[in-house]
C-alpha cells in the first residue's frame, strides 16, 4: 500500500518524492528509405537531381501511457524521471549488493511512485474543483520563516542555492511546492476535524511508553586533537606520533595557563568536524566515544581540563563544560513532542484514508501489466552493530543542518528496502 504522509513534515522530504521532472529522451531513430521497386525505370524521365540534400525523415518519439485517473494520463516520461529521482539517493548503496536485490529495489520504488503520481493526479483535481490556490509570496515566507529558526539561519537565497546543488531546478521545485501547498489547504479542515490530538491522548502515550523519556547520563565536552596517524604512507609512524605529542604538549600549555580553549581548538584541533565550532562535541552520552575518551569526559566535572588523552587517532586535550544525570523528562516538556507526533501520525491516516476514497470512486486504468501487486519479500544484509566512535574528523561531530519545515502533505513513495549501512569511523 502506498504511503501518504501529511502535514507540516519536512520541505526538502518534497524534493525527493513528489518534484516532477521530465527526462527528455532524446536519440529519434532516423527512418531509412528501402527500394520497393528493383526494375530499371523505362518510359518515366528522371527527375532532375537536387543541388540540395533532402531532408531526413524522423519518427517522433511516442510517450507510452503508464495508466489514466479520470481520462488524465501518467506517461513512461513522467514516471521514469520521477523514479530516477526518488532512486538517487539508493545508488551507492545499491552498487554494492547483489542485481537482484538491487532491481527488487527499484520495483518497489517505481510501484510506489507510480502510486503517488496516481494519488497526485486525484487530489489535484480536489484542488482545482475547491478553487484553492497556493502564491509564490506564502511559499517563501514559509521558507523564510523556518529559515530564521534554523541553526544557523539561512536565508530564501541560501535555499535556493542549496535545492540548485541538490542537482534540481529551484523553479521545478517550487512549482511542485506551491502544487504540495494546495493539498495542505485542501487536508487542513479534513485534519482539524479528525486528526485532532487530546491531552489524555498525549499522556497516555507516555505512560504506556516510559523508557522512551528516560535520559542517560550525558556530558558536553570540547576537545583539541592532535592526530597521530600519518597521512604520507611514507612517513615514519614514530616520527609522526611523537611530532603530534609535541604539538598537543604545546597546546595543553597553553589553555592550562588560561588561553581561550575554543579559540585555541578553532585555530589547531586536527578535527574539522569540531574544530570550526571551537572543539564543540555537544552533549553525549556513554559508548558513544571510544573508551580512553569517554573515560575521561565522564570522570570530568564542568569546566575542567584534562591531560593528554591518547586514542588510536591521536591526542586529546578534553574540556567538559556540562553535564546531564540519567533522568526522566517530565510529561509536562515531553507533552508538545508528544502532541505533534500523534498528531503527524493522525494526519498521515486521514490523508491515506481520503487518497483512497477518491480512488475507490475514480475511474482508474493501467496499461497491460504496469497494475500495482505485491512485491515480493527481500530480507536485507544485516547491518553490523554500532560501535563506539572517537570524535574524529570523519565522525559525525558536528550537527547537521535542518531543513525548514515542509509545504504539502505530499504522498510519498513506499519504501524501499534499506541496504545496510556501512559505518565510517568505529572503535580501533
Amino acid at each position: 500500500m502506498m504511503r501518504v504522509t501529511g502535514g507540516p513534515g519536512r520541505l526538502m522530504l518534497f524534493l525527493g518524492s513528489c518534484l516532477l521532472i521530465l527526462i527528455v529522451i532524446s536519440g529519434l531513430a532516423c527512418q531509412k528509405k528501402t527500394p520497393t521497386d528493383t526494375k530499371p525505370e523505362t518510359t518515366a524521365p528522371a527527375a532532375p537531381e537536387s543541388s540540395t540534400t533532402p531532408p531526413i525523415t524522423v519518427a517522433p518519439q511516442v510517450e507510452k501511457t503508464i495508466v489514466t485517473v479520470n481520462g488524465k494520463a501518467v506517461t513512461d516520461q513522467e514516471l521514469n524521471g520521477r523514479v530516477a529521482l526518488a532512486m538517487r539517493p539508493y545508488a551507492s548503496r545499491l552498487a554494492s549488493q547483489s542485481p537482484q536485490y538491487a532491481a527488487e529495489v527499484q520495483k518497489r520504488v517505481r510501484q510506489g511512485v507510480l502510486e503517488n503520481l496516481v494519488a497526485e493526479r486525484l487530489l489535484d483535481e480536489q484542488v482545482a474543483a475547491a478553487k484553492i490556490q497556493a502564491t509564490d509570496a506564502e511559499l517563501e515566507a514559509e521558507i523564510t520563516k523556518s529559515g530564521a529558526q534554523q541553526t544557523p539561519p539561512f536565508t530564501l537565497e541560501e535555499f535556493k542555492k542549496r535545492v540548485e546543488a541538490s542537482g534540481r531546478s529551484y523553479d521545478d521545485w517550487k512549482r511542485e511546492s506551491l502544487r504540495g501547498m494546495g493539498y495542505r489547504k485542501l487536508m487542513e479542515p479534513v485534519w482539524t476535524a479528525k486528526a485532532a490530538v487530546s491531552d489524555e491522548e498525549a499522556k497516555q502515550y507516555y505512560d504506556s511508553h516510559a523508557k522512551e523519556f528516560e535520559t542517560p547520563e550525558m556530558v558536553r565536552a570540547s576537545h583539541i586533537l592532535a592526530l597521530s596517524q600519518p597521512k604520507d604512507p611514507n612517513a615514519d609512524p614514530n616520527q609522526v606520533k611523537a611530532a603530534a605529542k609535541a604539538k598537543a604538549e604545546k597546546l595543553l600549555k597553553q589553555v592550562k595557563d588560561g588561553g581561550d580553549f575554543a579559540a585555541i581548538a578553532k585555530e589547531n584541533s586536527e578535527d574539522p568536524g569540531s574544530a570550526a565550532q571551537g572543539g564543540d562535541l555537544g552533549f553525549f552520552a556513554r559508548g558513544r566515544m571510544v573508551p580512553p575518551f569517554e573515560q575521561a569526559a565522564f570522570s570530568m566535572k564542568p569546566g575542567q581540563i584534562s591531560d593528554l588523552v591518547e586514542t588510536n587517532y591521536g591526542y586529546h586535550i578534553i574540556k567538559v563544560t556540562d553535564h546531564k544525570d540519567a533522568g526522566t523528562t517530565p510529561f509536562e516538556d515531553a507533552k508538545a513532542g508528544i502532541i505533534e507526533q500523534l498528531a503527524k501520525q493522525k494526519r498521515a491516516t486521514v490523508t491515506n484514508d481520503y487518497i483512497q476514497s477518491l480512488k475507490a470512486k475514480a475511474r482508474i486504468e493501467y496499461a497491460p501489466g504496469e497494475a500495482p501487486e505485491p512485491p515480493s519479500p527481500v530480507v536485507a544484509p544485516a547491518a553490523p552493530a554500532p560501535k563506539p566512535v572517537a570524535p574524529t574528523p570523519s565522525s559525525a561531530s558536528q550537527p547537521a543542518a535542518t531543513a525548514p519545515a515542509t509545504a504539502a502533505p505530499a504522498p510519498q513513495p513506499a519504501p524501499a528496502p534499506a541496504p545496510a549501512p556501512t559505518p565510517t569511523t568505529t572503535k580501533q
